[in-house]
């Protein structure tokens, strides 16, 4: 009698641990389809600034502040790959190779052939 009433103690204890591993992957679930958070303001300075356009991106390889980050861009016909994100800074700090494309993704010169 003492056995069959462990035994029933296991399984109920089998079956809760699925129940609550089945819950927790449904919260991960609704949690991974649901929409991120929305990005919040520009931070001051560059809330101002020009930003470039460029001409055609490949190569995704991120995002930030809800827009996507390619490895490479070309921006008035020359090719610049991505370099860092400027948060916070002003765009008037960038290097004379260096192009700015919205909301602050500094891409540098590509040197290199493909």
């Amino acid at each position: 009698m003492g056995i069959i009433v462990i035994e029933l103690l296991l399984w109920a204890g089998l079956i809760f641990f699925f129940w609550a591993l089945r819950d927790g992957l449904n919260q991960v679930k609704s949690d991974i389809e649901s929409p991120g958070p929305r990005a919040g303001p520009m931070p001051a300075a560059l809330s101002g600034a020009r930003f470039d356009r460029a001409d055609k991106v490949s190569e995704q390889i991120g995002r930030y502040r809800d827009l996507p980050i390619y490895r490479y861009a070309v921006i008035d016909g020359m090719r610049y790959q991505f370099e860092h994100i400027l948060p916070g800074e002003s765009v008037s700090a960038l290097q004379t190779e260096e192009r700015c494309l919205a909301p602050g993704l500094v891409y540098t010169r590509c040197t290199e052939f493909e």
